[in-house]
C-alpha cells in the first residue's frame, strides 16, 4: 500500500477538511515521491509523516475501534494505544469467554531493502473467541478483507466435535462466491473390523470457486492446507486458515468445487490411534479437475511421530497429473526432526514429461517443462539442542525422462569445550541417458580444533565425468597447526570423444525413405457434405483426401529448418538442415522434439535446455494444390475419388427470389452448415507466448531455445533469452 492510499483511508475515517488530516495527506505524497525516486531524503520524509500521524493518533484509534461492537474490548484497546509497529491488539475476558481483536499495520516497501515501513494502523480485521465452560469448549475466528469475510468455528461437547469454516467473497466479475467446509467427529467411530474405523465425516462446497493447485502445493509445507480442509484440528492456526482459504479456493466465475472429507483410523483409542488418514476428494466443474488431499499420521507417542500432507491433482483439460507431499511435525524420540518434500508430475498433453523427485534435484538442474515447486531435502536433524553435539543428514533422489539424480550430505560435530571435532561428507550425481553421460561430485572433511584453533584436519574433493573420455579429478588438503599440504591430480581414461567412424548420411534420405508416405498424411480442412468418398479401385496404402480438404504431412524424426547432426540420437557425420515445401503450401505444423535426439549437446546445454521444444514438424497444403512424391512428377495431380449426389440447381434468378423470401438469419445459418464448428465469444484473458531467444555472436533472434542453441553451434557465442541479453549482469569487481 502506498502512503497516499492510506492517507485517503484516514481522511475517510476522520474529516478531509481537518487541517491535521490535510497535513498527513501532504506528508504522504512527499513520502511516496521519495520512495519512488529512492531519494536520500527518505528518512526525513518518514519522520515528517510519523509526526503528522502522531498528531491524529488518538482520534484515529477511536474511530477505528468504534467498528468493534464489544465495549470491553474497545475500552482496553483505547488504553493500549498504538504499538511500535502501528498495530492494535486488545484482549478481554467475559466469564468463560475470551475475546481478542487485532488491527494490522499498513506497510510501505522500502526501496533500500530491509524491513517494510509501517505507515499506520488499519481498521480491525481479525476477531477471535475462545470458550471454556466445563464440558463445552469452543474456538472461533472472523476475518474481514477488502473483498469479503471469512470465519471459522469449532466446538466440542464430550465425545462429539463439530467445526465449520466459511468464506464469502467477490468474483473477478463482481458477483458473489461462497465456500463452506464442515466436519463432525465422534468417539468411538464407526467400526469396520480389524481395528479400522471412520471417526470423522464432513465435506466442502464452493460456489463460484476453483482449486488453485499451486497455492495448495505451497501450503503443504506450512500445514495450513490440512487445517482448512479438516477444521476440527485447526486449533491455534485459525487466523492462518482464514487467510489461506481464499488463496486455496479463489473466486472464479462459472466454476464450482465440492467433495466429501473423512478420517479413516486404525487402532484408535480415546481419539488417539497408531495410524490415521484424513482424506478429501474434491471435484471442480467444469473440467473436471479432481484433487485428493490427505494428511497421514502414524507413530507411537514419545517414540516416533510421522505426519505427511499429500496433494494429488488430476487435471483432464490440461492433461496433467501431479502429486506433492511434505513431512510436517515429524520426529523421533522427541529430539530428532524429520523433514522433506516429494513431487511427481506427468503430462500427456502438448508438452509431455514425467518427473519424480524425493527431496529435490541435482544442483542447477531445471525439470522444465514441468513446473515443480522448490523442494526441501529429505533429512533428519536435531530438534532439541544437545550440548556438545550437532547432527544433520539430508538426501535426494530424482528421475526424469532422460536423467537419474541422487545425492546427500552428512554433518556431525562434537564440542567438548576446549576441544572440538566436526566432519562432513557429501555427494551429488546425475546420469543422463541420451546421450549417455555421468557426472558425480564428492566432498568431505574432518577438522579438529583446540582452544578455537585448527589443530589438524583433512578436506577432499573429487569429480567423476564421462564418457568421452572418463575424467577423475581429485584434491586433498591436509591441515596442521604448523602447515597445510595440498595434493591435486586429474586422471584421464580413454581417448577424447571423436566423430563416429561411420560414413556420412543424409537426414533427408531418412525422411523420404521412412517418413514420406500415406501413414504420415492426413486430410485437413472443411468437409463437403455433397460428396461421398467411394471405395478405391486399386490396392495398397495411399491417402484419400476430400475435394475441399487440404493435406497435412508430419514426422517426428528431424525438426525442419534447423541444423542437425543426429537422427534418433545416431550421429550423421555432418551438420545438415532439412526443409520441406510443396506447391500450395499454406503453413507449417509444429510438434515436440527432444533436442538431444538431433543435436549434440554439451553438459551445460543438456542441463539448461528444455526436455522438449516446439519445432517445425511438417507442412500444410491447401485444397486444390498438387502433391509430389519422391518418384512422381511434380506436375501430376492427386487422384480424386468422389461420388456427387444429384441435386436440383437453381438459377441466379431463383437464388435471388429465395434470398428475398427468407430472413437474413436463416440464410446465414444455411451458409454456415458446411463449415466446421468453431468457438465464438471467447474472452481471452491472458495470452502467454514463449520468450524470444538471441545468439550473442550475431545478435539474431529465434523463436525457441533449441533454435538459438543450434545457431550458436555454428556461429559460436551463447544462447540467451532476449531479456537476459538486453540486460547483461556486470561481474566486474566480484
Amino acid at each position: 500500500m502506498r502512503a497516499t492510499e492510506y492517507a485517503g483511508i484516514v481522511a475517510g475515517l476522520l474529516s478531509a477538511v481537518d487541517p491535521r488530516v490535510a497535513g498527513l495527506v501532504q506528508a504522504a505524497q512527499t513520502l511516496d515521491n521519495a520512495v519512488d525516486t529512492n531519494a536520500a531524503s527518505i528518512d526525513q520524509a518518514i519522520r515528517d509523516y510519523q509526526q503528522r500521524l502522531e498528531a491524529i493518533k488518538d482520534d484515529l484509534i477511536d474511530r477505528a475501534l468504534d467498528m468493534v461492537p464489544i465495549e470491553e474490548l474497545t475500552n482496553q484497546a483505547k488504553q493500549t494505544g498504538l504499538m511500535d509497529a502501528y498495530q492494535l491488539h486488545a484482549e478481554a475476558t467475559l466469564g468463560p469467554l475470551f475475546l481478542s481483536v487485532t488491527s494490522p499495520a499498513a506497510r510501505l516497501a522500502d526501496p533500500r531493502g530491509g524491513a517494510l515501513i509501517a505507515i499506520g494502523p488499519m481498521p480491525p480485521d481479525t476477531f477471535q473467541a475462545k470458550l471454556e465452560a466445563g464440558p463445552v469448549k469452543g474456538n472461533g475466528a472472523l476475518r474481514v478483507t477488502d473483498t469479503g469475510v471469512a470465519g471459522v468455528i469449532s466446538a466440542s461437547i464430550g465425545v462429539i466435535e463439530v467445526a465449520a469454516l466459511a468464506s464469502l467473497a467477490r468474483t473477478p466479475e463482481g458477483g458473489p462466491s461462497f465456500l463452506a467446509v464442515f466436519a463432525a467427529g465422534f468417539t468411538p467411530g464407526l467400526q469396520f473390523g480389524f481395528g479400522f474405523q471412520i471417526s470423522r465425516i464432513g465435506g466442502l462446497v464452493g460456489v463460484e470457486r476453483a482449486i488453485d493447485r499451486d497455492a495448495m502445493a505451497a501450503k503443504l509445507r506450512e500445514g495450513t492446507l490440512a487445517a482448512v480442509l479438516f477444521p476440527l484440528d485447526i486449533g491455534p492456526s485459525a487466523t492462518a486458515a482464514l487467510i489461506a482459504v481464499d488463496q486455496l479456493f479463489p473466486p472464479r466465475d462459472g466454476s464450482a468445487v465440492m467433495g466429501p472429507t473423512f478420517r479413516l483410523s486404525w487402532l484408535e483409542v480415546a481419539g488417539a490411534g497408531f495410524a490415521s488418514v484424513d482424506l478429501a476428494v474434491l471435484i471442480q466443474l467444469p473440467g473436471p479437475v479432481i484433487a485428493l488431499v490427505g494428511s497421514v499420521r502414524a507413530g507411537i507417542p514419545a517414540v516416533v511421530q510421522i505426519r505427511a500432507d499429500i496433494l494429488g491433482v488430476l487435471d483432464f483439460p490440461a492433461r496433467t497429473a501431479t502429486v506433492d507431499a511434505s513431512l510436517v511435525d515429524s520426529g523421533v524420540l522427541g529430539i530428532l526432526t524429520i523433514y522433506g518434500d516429494l513431487a511427481f508430475a506427468i503430462s500427456w498433453g502438448a508438452s509431455p514429461y514425467t518427473v519424480l523427485s524425493l527431496g529435490g534435484f541435482y544442483p542447477g538442474f531445471s525439470p522444465e517443462p514441468a513446473k515443480i515447486r522448490p523442494l526441501n531435502r529429505l533429512g533428519m536433524a536435531l530438534d532439541v539442542p544437545i550440548p556438545g553435539l550437532t547432527f544433520r543428514a539430508e538426501g535426494y533422489l530424482a528421475a526424469t525422462s532422460n536423467t537419474l539424480q541422487f545425492g546427500g550430505r552428512l554433518e556431525v560435530g562434537i564440542d567438548a569445550g576446549i576441544a572440538s571435532a566436526s566432519g562432513y561428507l557429501g555427494l551429488d550425481a546425475i546420469i543422463q541417458f541420451t546421450p549417455f553421460h555421468i557426472n558425480a561430485d564428492v566432498v568431505g572433511g574432518l577438522e579438529v580444533k583446540f582452544l578455537g584453533h585448527t589443530f589438524a584436519g583433512v578436506r577432499f574433493e573429487g569429480q567423476l565425468d564421462g564418457p568421452g573420455p572418463v575424467t577423475i579429478h581429485g584434491r586433498i588438503t591436509v591441515e596442521t597447526f604448523l602447515k597445510d599440504f595440498d595434493w591435486e591430480h586429474t586422471f584421464v581414461f580413454g581417448e577424447p570423444e571423436s566423430p563416429p567412424a561411420i560414413p556420412p548420411r543424409r537426414a533427408v534420405d531418412v525422411l523420404v525413405a521412412e517418413e514420406f508416405g500415406p501413414t504420415n498424411l492426413r486430410a485437413i480442412g472443411g468437409i463437403d457434405r455433397s460428396v461421398v468418398l467411394s471405395t478405391p479401385d486399386r490396392q495398397g496404402d495411399f491417402a484419400v483426401i476430400a475435394p475441399l480438404s487440404g493435406v497435412l504431412w508430419t514426422q517426428h524424426r528431424v525438426p525442419l529448418g534447423l541444423p542437425v547432426d543426429r537422427v534418433d540420437g545416431t550421429p550423421l557425420g555432418t551438420r545438415q538442415t532439412v526443409t520441406a515445401t510443396a506447391p500450395g503450401k499454406s503453413g507449417v505444423e509444429r510438434d515436440r522434439f527432444a533436442p538431444g535426439s538431433f543435436i549434440t549437446l554439451t553438459k551445460a546445454q543438456a542441463l539448461a535446455s528444455p526436455t522438449y521444444d516446439l519445432l517445425d514438424a511438417g507442412i500444410r497444403v491447401s485444397a486444390g494444390s498438387t502433391l509430389s512424391g519422391p518418384d512422381d512428377d511434380a506436375s501430376s495431380a492427386p487422384e480424386i475419388l468422389r461420388k456427387v449426389r444429384g441435386e436440383f440447381r437453381f438459377s441466379s434468378l431463383g437464388l435471388l427470389l429465395i434470398a428475398s423470401a427468407f430472413p437474413e438469419g436463416v440464410l446465414g445459418m444455411v451458409a454456415q452448415r458446411d463449415r466446421p464448428a468453431v468457438m465464438v465469444d471467447v474472452d481471452v484473458r491472458v495470452t502467454v507466448t514463449p520468450p524470444p531467444w538471441v545468439t550473442t555472436a550475431d545478435g539474431a533472434h529465434h523463436s525457441s531455445a533449441t533454435a538459438a542453441i543450434c545457431r550458436s553451434l555454428i556461429v559460436g557465442g551463447a544462447a540467451l533469452t532476449a531479456a537476459d541479453a538486453a540486460h547483461p549482469v556486470a561481474l566486474g569487481g566480484l
